[in-house]
């Protein structure tokens, strides 16, 4: 929890009062919840992270593209690659999911959706729309932001990472490769 009088922005605020009431992550029992979900039928079939079996979508040429910022407070990115690597092992395997039909990105330093010290402004529809309509499975996208201006980097497809080639502008993407 964040210090008294200390923020994150846009997401946690200590010491003030919520205009829709009291804040969530001070009354949700986590535990409780989850475990009424895995005790009814019902609510387990309504819960998503059980979908992990997708065969039938992306036998039908389904591409699904996932990202998740590594500082997010409210959701851990582990709880992503842990999704994806479910839905990948009840779908064929990693390799054949990779090649054909879902990658995942995780962005260093970004907060929940966006924001935070980290460069959280990059295209994933264009990556999807590529390849959809060209057959170009993205290996990564470039991601630049305001928190570093002038700065670009590789967001690579889980689970490779952005090196540094060990040469080049150490500002640009172009620097990078994805292992």
């Amino acid at each position: 929890m964040a210090a008294e009088g200390v923020a994150i922005p846009g997401i946690l605020t200590t010491g003030a009062r919520s205009p829709v009431g009291p804040p969530v992550w001070e009354s949700i029992n986590v535990d409780q919840l989850e475990d009424r979900v895995n005790a009814s039928g019902l609510d387990r079939l309504a819960n998503t992270a059980y979908w992990t079996n997708l065969s039938s979508y992306f036998g039908h040429g389904g591409k699904l593209l996932f990202y998740h910022g590594v500082s997010d407070p409210w959701f851990s990115a582990n709880d992503t690659v842990n999704y994806y690597e479910r839905m990948a092992a009840e779908s064929g395997g990693m390799e054949s999911v990779r090649e054909t039909s879902s990658r995942a990105f995780l962005v260093p330093g970004m907060g929940h959706c966006s924001s935070g010290a980290t460069l959280d402004h990059f295209d994933l529809l264009s990556a999807v729309v590529n390849w959809v309509e060209d057959g170009k499975a993205p290996d990564a996208v470039v991601a630049t932001g305001p928190a570093f201006p002038g700065r670009s980097r590789p967001l690579c497809a889980y689970p490779q990472h952005a090196q540094y080639k060990g040469q080049g502008d150490p500002e640009s993407a172009g620097s990078f490769e994805c292992k």
